[in-house]
C-alpha cells in the first residue's frame, strides 16, 4: 500500500510539472489568453488597469482599444498586466499593460512618401502601455508603443497601424450587423 501511494503522489507531481512545462513553451496566442483569464479571475485589483485601457478611445478614432482589438482580426486578443511596483493598499503603483492581438492584416502608407503601401498579413501586434496609478482608479499613461511582429513602430507608423486596425474593426462590426439583420429577416420569412 505504501509503494502505491508513493507512485500516485509521484505521478501527480510529474503530471503537474509536465503541464507547467507545456504552458511555458506555448506560443503567445495561446498563453496570453490563459494569463488574461487568470488575472481577471484572481488578480482583479491589478487587472483593473487593463480594463481601464480597454475602455479608452483610440487617438483620433471613435472606438475604444477594447473594441478595436476584439474586432480587427480573425485571431484572438488578450490583455496582460505586469505589476512593476504596487503599494500594500493597492492605491498606487506602476504597471505595464500589454494588449495583444493576433492574425491581423495591417496596411500603412510609407513615412517617406513612397508609393507602395507597407502591409503586414496575419501579424501579431502588441500595444504596450506604461502606466502610473496615482490614486484609486486614477491612471497616468507615461508612454504607449506599438510593436508589429516584435518590431517597435515610430509615432508615424504607430498612428498608421492603429488607424488601419480601427478601420478593420469598424468594417467587421458593420458586416456582423448586416449578417445579423439578414439572418433575422431569413428566420422571419420562414
Amino acid at each position: 500500500m505504501g509503494n502505491r501511494l508513493v507512485r500516485i503522489i509521484l505521478g501527480i507531481v510529474i503530471g503537474i510539472a509536465a503541464l507547467v512545462g507545456i504552458f511555458f513553451v506555448l506560443p503567445g496566442n495561446m498563453k496570453n489568453p490563459l494569463i488574461e483569464f487568470w488575472q481577471k479571475t484572481f488578480q482583479k485589483d491589478s487587472y483593473a488597469v487593463a480594463e481601464y485601457y480597454q475602455n479608452q478611445k483610440v487617438p483620433k478614432n471613435d472606438i475604444t482599444f477594447g473594441e478595436m482589438l476584439a474586432n480587427c482580426s480573425n485571431g484572438s486578443s488578450a490583455w496582460v498586466v505586469d505589476t512593476l511596483i504596487e503599494s500594500d493598499d493597492k492605491t498606487t503603483g506602476q504597471y505595464t499593460v500589454h494588449a495583444y492581438v493576433y492574425k491581423v492584416d495591417i496596411s500603412m502608407e510609407h513615412e517617406n512618401g513612397q508609393e507602395n503601401a507597407l502591409s503586414f498579413s496575419q501579424a501579431a501586434v502588441e500595444i504596450r502601455f506604461e502606466v502610473k496609478k496615482t490614486a484609486k482608479d486614477t491612471y497616468v499613461t507615461t508612454s504607449y508603443n506599438v510593436f508589429i511582429e516584435d518590431e517597435y513602430q515610430n509615432d508615424f507608423y504607430k498612428a498608421q497601424s492603429l488607424a488601419s486596425m480601427c478601420g478593420k474593426a469598424k468594417a467587421n462590426v458593420v458586416n456582423e450587423k448586416i449578417r445579423e439583420e439578414r439572418d433575422a429577416a431569413t428566420s422571419e420569412a420562414k
